[in-house]
């Protein structure tokens, strides 16, 4: 008789178990949820198949140069100042958080920073007397980019942010000598593209206009200073696997200014150029 009870039991079990599943679904939340995930993977899927990132990280060892010299002048020629190599290192972030939405210029709205730090540097006037220098260049910007599909893609974006140079000259010895000393700020409007060339190969292209806010300390010592400056860059890429390149870009800073000097200044001179080279070969990663 046991046995045979037991063997009931079970059944009913059974049996309760299974009604109980059909006729107590899952909770409308938990539903809900499962739907939300399902519509978020889909999104995912239509991001990734279109190429739109969502986040992107970099590092570069870079070679920067600087040359800071003057025109007309007025008696002798202020020096020029070079420096013809400085190691450096840069470090970049690009993200897009609404990558994965469906409005259409939202998702291609981002945002990118960058910083790149010089080490090792120093200076030395034509009396030999060395000066303590460093350089650090950063910057951000709002970015809106425009994707083009097809079998020679292309990404263009636009964008707008600030960029500053950072070059400080200090030495304890008085120098008779001109130091280009400069925190130079400005706001940055430019454009970039890149374009699919073949295979993984791709090129990398940008321009921008510097509208400068705060020219910097070399700049106090002329009257009534004007700079404005222009930035182009040009690079390649070149895919390792998927989400990974390795680049080499390279990006040239002007730095272009105009005094209006009168008879009786220290220092005369009608103009002044500062140039700005910065070579770099790295890697990106992008998702």
């Amino acid at each position: 008789m046991r046995p045979r009870s037991a063997g009931r039991g079970l059944l009913l079990a059974a049996a309760l178990l299974t009604t109980s599943s059909a006729a107590f679904p899952a909770p409308p939340e938990l539903a809900l949820d499962n739907r939300d995930v399902e519509a978020l993977g889909r999104r995912e899927a239509a991001r990734i198949a279109a190429g739109r990132i969502a986040v992107a990280v970099s590092a570069s060892a870079d070679v920067g140069s600087r040359q800071f010299k003057y025109s007309d002048p007025v008696g002798p020629l202020p020096v020029t100042y070079l420096l013809p190599f400085a190691p450096m290192a840069t470090f970049g972030l690009e993200t897009y958080p609404w990558a994965s939405s469906n409005v259409p210029v939202l998702r291609d709205l981002g945002f990118r920073g960058r910083i790149s730090q010089g080490f090792a540097l120093s200076s030395e006037t034509p009396q030999g007397v060395t000066i303590d220098t460093s350089w650090t260049r950063f910057g951000g910007e709002v970015r809106q980019r425009i994707l083009v599909p097809g079998p020679r893609a292309i990404e263009l974006g636009v964008y707008v942010g600030a960029d500053a140079s950072y070059f400080g000259m200090e030495t304890a010895t008085p120098v008779p000598a001109l130091v280009p000393a400069a925190r130079t700020i400005a706001v940055r409007l430019g454009f970039d593209a890149r374009l699919h060339v073949a295979g993984r190969f791709s090129l990398l292209l940008g321009g921008a206009y510097l509208v400068i806010t705060s020219p910097g300390e070399i700049y106090d010592r002329f009257r009534s200073p004007r700079v404005f400056g222009v930035d182009g860059e040009l690079g390649a890429a070149f895919g390792i696997v998927p989400g990974l390149e390795a680049r080499f870009t390279g990006r040239y800073t002007r730095y272009v200014a105009s005094f209006k000097p009168i008879i009786g200044d220290q220092i005369v001179a009608g103009g002044a150029l500062d140039e700005q080279l910065q070579l770099g070969l790295g890697v990106r990663y992008a998702h």
